[in-house]
């Protein structure tokens, strides 16, 4: 028997090397015809598929998808190489390297690429990216978003520094991550953004507290439900109120049924049959 089981292993081995469309039909030719039309959607799409390839020839094409222009598509490569632990063991040093750099294309990439490993070793290099004069706003907001897609509470405090930036760009981006922690324990160091100068960072600081219930955001939410210039801003105030119930926002979210924009008109009425 022993020669027929011989014979069986490597008649199996030899299937495996030659059929490199294993895994979901994914393939390294496919991938790269994908690449070749500039699709970002076929892109992804052929990544996805070669998820459980067994495909030396994919990591080559793979590499150089870590700094395609496309969030989504470098965000697809490392979900691709987090996969395979001794690539990317290799990749993670790259990154590393990279954050501390000063090179804000090659730091904006990295960071994207460690966010989608997860892994907490990573939160220091990013807190190097996060703080560096060197690098511009879009690095620095990419390596805040980062630590929100790694969920880790070893970032918060990175978080709450970042929530001080002088971009609106990384401040939302803070704001956000907050967010994302996992078993995140309230959000005060969010409440003070919800009087920031930009009404986007306004908007998400409003859409946080209230996902958190965050208690000592309800002052700066009663005030910004009436007055924000901004309708989604005051919309999301008005639903952070009815998340955190309090029967004392009655008065303001009342006024808010009367505001100019109905979606502020109809939340805060939503908000209202909520309170205590």
């Amino acid at each position: 028997m022993r020669p027929l089981i011989t014979f069986a292993v490597v008649a199996a081995t030899v299937g495996l090397a030659a059929d490199v469309s294993a895994g979901r039909g994914g393939s390294a030719s496919r991938i790269q015809n994908a690449v070749n039309s500039g699709s970002e959607d076929a892109i992804v799409a052929e990544i996805e598929r070669a998820e459980r390839l067994i495909c030396p020839q994919c990591v080559e094409p793979l590499m150089e998808l870590l700094d395609h222009d496309s969030y989504a598509v470098r965000d697809a490569a490392a979900w691709w190489f987090a996969k395979r632990p001794a690539q990317r063991e290799e990749i993670e040093e790259m990154a590393t390297a990279r954050l501390h750099g000063e090179d804000s294309t090659l730091a904006r990439n990295a960071a994207d690429v460690l966010g989608a490993f997860r892994r907490p070793a990573a939160l220091p290099a990013l807190e190097t990216a996060a703080s560096s004069a060197s690098l511009d706003a879009e690095a620095r907001a990419h390596a805040v978003r980062a630590v929100g897609d790694i969920g880790h509470d070893r970032g918060n405090e990175l978080l709450a520094t970042a929530m001080a930036d002088d971009s609106a760009e990384v401040r939302r981006a803070a704001v956000r991550a907050w967010r994302a922690i996992r078993q995140q324990d309230g959000a005060a160091p969010v409440v003070d953004r919800l009087t920031d100068d930009d009404a986007r960072v306004r908007r998400e600081a409003g859409a946080v507290v209230g996902a958190l219930r965050e208690d000592a955001a309800r002052d700066a939410l009663e005030e910004q439900v009436v007055s924000d210039s901004d309708p989604a801003a005051r919309r999301n105030a008005a639903w952070a109120l009815g998340r955190i119930g309090d029967g004392a926002s009655r008065d303001a979210l009342e006024t808010a049924t009367s505001d100019s924009s109905p979606l502020v008109r109809t939340t805060a009425e939503v908000a209202l049959g909520k309170l205590r």
